[in-house]
């Protein structure tokens, strides 16, 4: 896995960066009314760009500043901060903040138990992982993406090539 630094530069030069959202966070986030969302491993923004241009209030993070002097030119309004998602814990959120949280194609695995802590009940998890292709480290197990939200209703899920979930969280 490459290493932020090595990021910033990918960042930087612009290299494989699409301004597309993750089919995945449409599909969930178009039935669902505008609330705060927080896009865990942000990227270039375009999932944060996407959520805000329909009215969500979004805190966007990831722990390469180019990815996030990247979210502030596209989309101004995103609250972006960097911030290193597999040592800066706990997040700097009270619990219950966000209606929704995206943890897309990046996997520190406490982040979810994060993830669960700040989402409100009634709020939706959306997350997508790779199961191969690159080090199983970075890759999850078949049934692991159920596994990090014990108790919510599962209301997608996927697994092929990349493991896909979208749940809500009970209360």
């Amino acid at each position: 896995m490459a290493t932020i630094e090595e990021w910033n530069q990918r960042y930087r030069t612009r290299d494989e960066l699409t301004h597309e959202p993750a089919p995945l966070l449409v599909r969930a986030a178009e039935s669902l009314p505008p609330g705060r969302a927080l896009d865990l491993a942000c990227g270039a923004g375009q999932n944060a760009a996407w959520l805000s241009s329909r009215g969500w209030q979004v805190v966007a993070l990831d722990g390469a500043s180019e990815a996030i002097r990247l979210v502030h030119e596209l989309a101004p309004g995103v609250d972006a901060r960097v911030i290193d998602l597999e040592t800066d814990a706990p997040l700097p959120f009270d619990d219950a903040t966000f209606d929704l949280v995206a943890i897309l194609f990046f996997l520190h695995r406490p982040l979810f138990a994060e993830a669960r802590r700040v989402l409100r009940p009634g709020g939706v998890l959306v997350s997508a992982i790779r199961m191969s292709g690159i080090s199983a480290k970075y890759c999850v197990a078949p049934g692991e993406m159920r596994g990090f939200v014990p108790g919510f209703e599962v209301m997608y899920e996927r697994e092929a090539e990349i493991a896909e979930i979208v749940a809500r969280k009970s209360g």
